[in-house]
């Protein structure tokens, strides 16, 4: 197989390579010699990120979802943008790099598979090279929930059933990308607040700005925030922040995690601001609140056992 590059990776940046035996193991095994990853992961602002390989044994996907890069294969050279996904197939010479003055954020996978063909059919990239290996998507944003839980295996020994994992969640991906791709002809405004709240969720460990928000549904924050309150009644951040908190109440009823491990759990490295926060929202401090439920629920123990009693 084919190696990704060694580029050092810059900071919140990932690269997984999934061992050679693992790899042998998915090419045999009926559910996987379809199509499974040989490597993926995740460079952020991949400034000085250049690329040229001669010979190619698997195929490869580039997703840029911020700056820009350039490609050229014997067949096409071009730019990829924020929202295009590039594919360049096996045994083609080819070369890329990030733009030095706006360097590209990628999503990448190395892939290989008796059917690797046939899914690049299906999503529109056709091998008689009468189109540039590329695809322009919309609303790619809702494909985020699959993309970090393939990342998110990185963390974790990589045995077979978790390259499995890995196997389905990238053949989910996709099967996905014909149904986003771009009507060129069509403008589309708003957002979908399903999607962006699946978001929010996915990420409520994380101290997110409305910045990140506007960006992932694809608006300006000015017109983000207008749409968000329009459809909400609420402002996007105090919208996350009651989500962080109705989650840590949960935590707390859950578990005997110290304030400050649900405070960290939800994107809080300041524990006395998410005291104050979460007593803003809840109307008393963490604490209190778990007093207070475990009080409530002893008493509702006693009123249940008692209630038994008179009816036995």
């Amino acid at each position: 197989m084919s190696q990704p590059s060694d580029w050092p990776l810059p900071a919140g940046s990932s690269r997984l390579i999934i061992p050679h035996a693992v790899n042998q193991q998915l090419a045999q095994h009926p559910l996987s010699e379809g199509l499974f990853p040989v490597a993926y992961g995740h460079y952020l602002e991949a400034r000085d990120h250049r690329v040229r390989r001669t010979a190619h044994t698997d195929h490869l996907l580039i997703f840029c979802h911020a700056g820009r890069g350039f490609f050229r294969t014997d067949s096409y050279q071009g730019t990829i943008n924020a929202g295009q996904v590039l594919f360049l197939r096996q045994d083609i010479a080819h070369s890329y790099h990030s733009d030095p003055e706006n360097p590209w954020s990628i999503y990448w996978a190395h892939f290989a598979g008796s059917q690797a063909e046939e899914f690049m059919d299906y999503i529109g990239i056709k091998a008689n090279h009468t189109q540039a290996p590329v695809i322009t998507l919309r609303r790619w944003q809702s494909l985020l929930p699959d993309v970090t839980d393939l990342l998110n295996l990185q963390h974790q020994r990589l045995t077979f059933e978790r390259a499995m994992l890995a196997t389905s969640i990238l053949r989910k991906l996709l099967i996905q990308l014909p149904l986003l791709v771009r009507d060129p002809d069509k403008i589309e405004t708003g957002f979908s607040l399903t999607a962006l709240d699946r978001f929010m969720r996915d990420n409520s460990h994380r101290s997110l700005e409305l910045n990140d928000f506007a960006e992932f549904s694809g608006l300006s924050r000015y017109y983000f925030s207008k749409k968000f309150r329009e459809l909400t009644g609420v402002p996007p951040l105090r919208y996350f922040n009651e989500m962080k908190i109705a989650a840590a109440r949960r935590m707390l009823e859950q578990t005997n995690a110290s304030v400050r491990q649900v405070a960290l759990a939800f994107g809080f490295d300041d524990p006395y601001y998410f005291s104050r926060l979460f007593k803003k929202i809840s109307g008393c401090s963490p604490q209190i609140y778990r007093e207070q439920f475990l009080l409530a629920h002893e008493q509702a123990k006693t009123t249940a056992l008692n209630q038994g009693k008179l009816t036995s």
